[in-house]
Order: structure tokens, then sequence, then C-alpha cells
């Protein structure tokens, strides 16, 4: 891959990212009021249990699909029958996927209670095998992906608000989010009729049933401390709960996707130094990959811990206090997650330690499983919140180990803690704001400014300039 292609893609992926966030910044704070806590909580109960089953149906097809496209793109009868045979298997799966979900439906109380929503779900379970994104990535092609997805995203948007005006439309509310999937899929078919067509003859799926469950393993191991956790805090909870945890998940999803976006990129670039023998230019893009996840992540945290109440109120309302807490508990993740990502995408993936990978993701699990039943129970959202920081703490723990034991990378762990001084000053400000200005809005604002203003300043004094930083930003993307 060029140099330019990866400028190309990191930019779109990065404006794709960022028009997801603020689009949800947009609509969310509408309907949190409008639908109200419990409403808010059963339609993402409900949309996570149908994303769990997703998992199923999908297992290791986007990473998969991803891998063979890209192998083959330049040869098109290989790229129609390998896009057959992956989609031919995905529908497989999903069809199996499907029969069990509504077998759970017609089975579980509480999954009956709310059974008209569930059967619109199977919209999404059902063209979520036409979206075939995994193909428009294997050929590399984001920009399509980029701007389609932000036209959907506006006409939905526009959708939200001319027709979700009250409590009642909690279901319509749904139907809109199911609809942005099949719209998805319905242009995707018929865009990708310039590449492929469907060779329903030679198809064969038993060469990627091993690898698509393979595959699908770590990604339904990594799922039980995120989909999962929302899906069986409201087994075991109520609606309300839901919405809590929900909302408090909300600003630690954008900084998650923020990071996925960053490292996703980075993956063809160290995995190109390695072959080439470039271990010294390696060691210098982790060093600034660890720079510029704590320079920017440590601040966030804290002041977003300081500052839960006032964000909570202006994203949701006063209702949603009960998701002040769990915020609180979640956003520290956020910082285990960034270490996480770099440690798994930029080391242990281009180095093809794939086992590492799948053994991270199983220890996370099992203390997700584990926190999951013994805690939850008791103290729905507040436990749910402990689920995902105990979990994805492990999970980084694990990846530091191992590979500082077998001396893989050199991980500089001091950076964090002198963030950690250089954003306390800052913290300071976001605590006199939080205790003396009442106005949440004016608080918030006020809070940015000027703890913004004091953490360059410290910046600054330290000789780490928000420059310096900016430049391993620019050195990362070469």
């Amino acid at each position: 891959m060029s140099q330019s292609s990866i400028k190309k893609n990191f930019a779109y992926k990065s404006i794709l990212t960022i028009s997801t966030y603020l689009i949800s910044f947009i609509t969310f704070p509408y309907v949190a009021r409008v639908l109200g806590v419990e409403h808010i909580g059963l339609v993402n109960f409900v949309d996570n249990t149908v994303n769990y089953f997703l998992l199923f149906a999908t297992m290791g097809i986007g990473l998969l699909g991803v891998r063979e496209i890209a192998a083959v793109k330049e040869n098109k009868k290989c790229l129609e029958q390998i896009y057959s045979n992956i989609l031919a298997l995905n529908l497989l799966f999903t069809m199996v996927s499907l029969g069990i979900y509504l077998l759970c439906i017609a089975a579980i109380p509480k999954l009956r209670q709310y059974d008209e929503l569930f059967y619109i779900g199977t919209g999404k379970i059902l063209f979520t095998v036409f979206l075939v994104e995994w193909f428009f990535t294997g050929i590399e092609n984001f920009r399509y992906i980029t701007l389609r997805s932000i036209l959907i995203k506006v006409f939905y948007v526009i959708s939200v608000f001319i027709f979700v005006r009250d409590t009642s439309d909690y279901q319509l509310y749904f139907i809109l989010t199911v609809g942005v999937v099949v719209l998805n899929a319905f242009i995707n078919q018929l865009y990708i009729r310039k590449f492929v067509r469907i060779r329903w003859c030679n198809i064969h799926l038993f060469k990627y049933i091993k690898p698509n469950i393979t595959l699908g393993i770590y990604t339904l191991m990594s799922s039980m401390y995120l989909t999962f956790n929302v899906m069986y805090l409201g087994l075991v909870s109520d609606n309300t709960e839901v919405g809590y945890y929900t909302t408090a998940f909300k600003l630690y999803s954008v900084l998650l996707g923020f990071f996925t976006a960053f490292t996703s990129v980075m993956l063809p670039r160290m995995s190109s130094l390695l072959a080439n023998g470039e271990n010294a230019r390696f060691q210098e893009l982790v060093d600034h990959s660890f720079s510029v996840v704590s320079t920017f992540c440590i601040p966030l945290i804290l002041y977003s811990m300081i500052l839960a109440p006032q964000i909570i109120y202006i994203l949701s309302g006063p209702e949603y206090e009960g998701a002040v807490f769990p915020m609180r508990i979640i956003m520290p993740a956020a910082f285990a997650v960034g270490m996480a990502q770099v440690l798994a995408i930029q080391i242990l993936m281009p180095m093809k330690k794939d086992r590492v990978l799948l053994m991270a993701s199983i220890i996370g699990a099992i203390v997700s499983l584990l926190i999951n039943l013994l805690v939850v129970p008791y103290t729905a959202s507040v436990g749910s919140a402990v689920v995902l920081l105990c979990s994805e703490m492990v999970v980084a723990a694990t990846y530091v180990v191992y590979v500082l034991s077998y001396r893989l990378a050199r991980i500089p762990i001091r950076i964090a803690w002198k963030n950690v001084c250089y954003s306390l000053p800052g913290a300071l400000v976001c605590w006199g704001c939080n205790r003396w200005i009442e106005n949440e809005f004016v608080g918030v604002v006020c809070a940015v400014i000027l703890a913004g203003t004091v953490w360059i300043i410290v910046q600054i004094i330290a000789k780490t300039s928000v420059g310096e930083r900016i430049k391993s930003i620019s050195l990362l993307r070469q």
C-alpha cells in the first residue's frame, strides 16, 4: 500500500468516525429527552440483543472477507468466486442464527414481552448479510463507504427529528435504526454490480468454515464485555438501568471509535516495517503511538470524570442522573483500550501473534462472565460498568505481560505517569467549575476553555508541547 493511499484511507476513516459520533451527539440528546430513560433502555436492550445474535450470524466474515478479497482484487474471475463463496457462507450462518433468535423470542419470557420490537430486529440480522462492507474494504473503496454512510446518516437524522415526537414513538425509532441497515444493504447491492456478479455454481463453503469460526471466536469473546453486557443487564434488571448504562457508555464509545480508526490504518504500515527489517522505525512508531494515546486520552478521562454530572445532564437531561456514577467507572477503561489497541494492532498482529489475541479475549470474557453473574444482578448498571472496566484492564494487562516477557517491543510506561501529572492542574480547574458554576452548559464550556488552556501551558513548561504531539501524529501517518 502506497503512502498516499494510507493517508487517504486514514482520512476517509477519520471522517467516517467523526461523522458517526457527531450524528450520535446530535440525535441522542433529542431522543433521550423525547423517549425517556425507560424507553431508551428498552430500545438499547433489544438492539444489543439483536447485535449479539448478529455476531453468531457474521462470526469472522468481516475479517475473513477483507483478507480473501484483498488477495484477489486484481483478478475479476477469482474475485467473483470468492465473493460468492463468502456471501453464501454468511447466508448459511445467518439462517441458523436467525432460527435460534426466533426460538429464543418464543421461549424466553423477557424477550417475548417485547416480541414486536424483536421481530423488527430480524430485518437487521437478515439484511446485514447483504451489507458486504468487507468487500468494499477489501478492494479499498473507502471513499464510497464514507460518502454513502454519511448521506444515509443525514437522512436518518432528519427522519428522527421529523417522526420521533413523544414517548410512544420508541418503536418507530427502532424501525428507523434498523432501516439504516436495510437502506445501506440495498444501495450496496446495486453498486456492487459494477465490480462482481454472484456465481452460485461451484460454491465452496468448507474451505472457509474453519477460519470463519476461528476468527469468529475472537470476536465473540471480545463481545462478552461489550454487546453481551447490555443484553445480560436487560435480562436481570429493568429498562431504566439499561438506559443509565448505555448513556454512561456514550462518551467512552467515542474515544473507542477514534482508537479503532487510528490503529486499523496503522496495521499495514507496521507489518511492512517488520517485513523489511526496519525494527528501529517500528519501535519509533510504537513510542509515538503511546505518546499520542497518553497525551490526549488521560486528560480527557480525568476531566470527563469530574464533569460527568454536567455532561450527562447536557446529553440526556435530569432524569439520567443515575448514569453519572457508571460513567465515572467506565471512563478509565478508555486508557486500557488505547494501550490494548496499540499493543494488539500495531505490535502483536503484525508479528502474527493471533493466539495471544485469542488468549487475551478469552481471559477478558471469563472475567466479564464471572463479574456479570456475581455482581450485576445486585448492582445493575454500576455492576455492568465494573464489568467493562475490569475486562478491558485484564485484556490490556495480558498484552503488556506478553510483550514485555518476550521483549517484542519497548513499552514507554513513564509517558503515562508524566501525562497524569501534567493533567492535574487542569483537573483542579474542572473541579472548580463543577463546584462553583451552577449552570451545567456554562460550567462545561468554561471548564473546556480554562482547563484546556492550563493543560497547554503545562505541556509547554514541561517541554512536551502540543506541537510535539502533533508531530507524533504526522510521523504516524508517514
